[in-house]
């Protein structure tokens, strides 16, 4: 069987995509996968090291654009549909799987024109513009959150959970240490980094009196852009206990190193700090489409389970204030801990790929 998995631009919907990938080879060890993407987005960045069979499309999105550039977008799909049309005749995939976004469209409506098996996976809580459309085509659903039905009338839909890598969701959780005085922090603002973030991030450091100080560690994964500057930063800043990278493979081994995580609150880093049950200080993009990030750290601020602090001018005062106050009281991490406890996780990529790997 062949299965194409179209879709990428981000981590937040390239690496559910992969969890997905996983269990397919392990229910079906001779499947062929292959993925759709565009050469702009993190899975062509990151086609070598994972090994994706990658096909490229020239898709662009919709969301948020002026009127001239949206017909444009418009009049190109066609020209998308004739590269899909083209990847589909090579490969003759038995089941296409959408991860969202503009580059997903266009697979997944074809195949269903098409008549092959497809299905979209939604992370967020509200969906986004392409999910939207393509479920008025009665599209199967595989939805994060079920509260996420309501916008899907007419589809399938499945409440399984956002896919988490195997080596993600291999890390058993653990109830923070009250008693150890120092405290370790992972920040990173998605596969791409996020400027305002890391600002704050330095403001926290520089702010920090310098017997806190002693006791802090720091990952932080900078992006491309910003990673001279903030190493500089670090080198100079009086924290001793620091390590500065662009982007790293190995979030499991941080996600296990830190206490507390300063993050945006993206579909997959939600799933992922609740399957680890890490407490968390969520800065939600706020330019997000349909304010999706806000809504998921939402749903996390509702149940006590994670922070949430509004990416705006008192960013950097609330961050610190934050910080301090879960450093001189530690018993607020395992607060957090205990309310992520609460929430039953499914191994969802398996439900996923069982699903369309037997043809259920």
């Amino acid at each position: 069987m062949n299965f194409v998995i179209a879709g990428g631009g981000t981590g937040g919907h390239l690496f559910p995509g992969l969890a997905v990938a996983e269990k397919i080879k392990e229910i079906d060890p001779s499947a062929g996968i292959y993925f759709i993407g565009t050469s702009k987005g993190i899975e062509s960045k990151l086609k070598d090291e994972y090994g994706l069979q990658l096909y490229i499309i020239h898709a662009s999105g919709f969301s948020g654009k002026k009127v001239m550039n949206k017909i444009k977008s418009f009049i190109n799909t066609f020209i998308v549909f004739k590269e899909v049309n083209n990847i589909f005749k090579e490969i003759k995939p038995d089941f296409v799987l959408g991860l969202g976004g503009y580059s997903s469209f266009a697979p997944v409506f074809y195949a269903k024109f098409k008549g092959i098996r497809s299905g979209v996976m939604e992370q967020n809580l509200e969906p986004g513009l392409s999910n939207k459309i393509l479920g008025y085509f009665r599209i199967t659903v595989f939805a994060s959150f079920n509260e996420t039905k309501k916008y899907f009338p007419f589809s399938k839909f499945i409440f399984s959970g956002n896919p988490v890598r195997k080596n993600i969701l291999n890390i058993i959780p653990k109830p923070p240490d009250v008693s150890k005085k120092e405290l370790a922090i992972f920040v990173f603002g998605g596969s791409q980094g996020a400027s305002s973030i890391n600002r704050a991030a330095m403001n926290l450091i520089s702010s920090l009196d310098a017997d806190v100080k002693r006791e802090i560690t720091v990952f932080h994964q900078t992006g491309e852009k910003e990673y001279d500057n903030i190493n500089y930063f670090y080198s100079n800043c009086g924290i001793k206990h620091y390590e500065v990278f662009k982007f790293t493979n190995n979030m499991e081994k941080y996600y296990e190193l830190s206490d507390i995580i300063i993050a945006r609150s993206g579909a997959g880093t939600v799933s992922e700090i609740i399957a680890i049950k890490k407490p968390a200080i969520l800065i939600p993009y706020p330019y997000a489409a349909k304010n999706h990030q806000f809504k998921n750290a939402y749903y996390l601020l509702n149940i006590k389970g994670a922070y949430l602090i509004k990416d705006d001018e008192n960013l950097s005062k609330e961050l610190l204030q934050t910080i301090e106050e879960i450093f001189y009281n530690r018993s607020l991490l395992s607060n957090i801990y205990y309310s992520l406890n609460k929430i039953n996780v499914q191994d969802s990529a398996l439900n996923i790929a069982n699903l369309i790997v037997n043809n259920n």
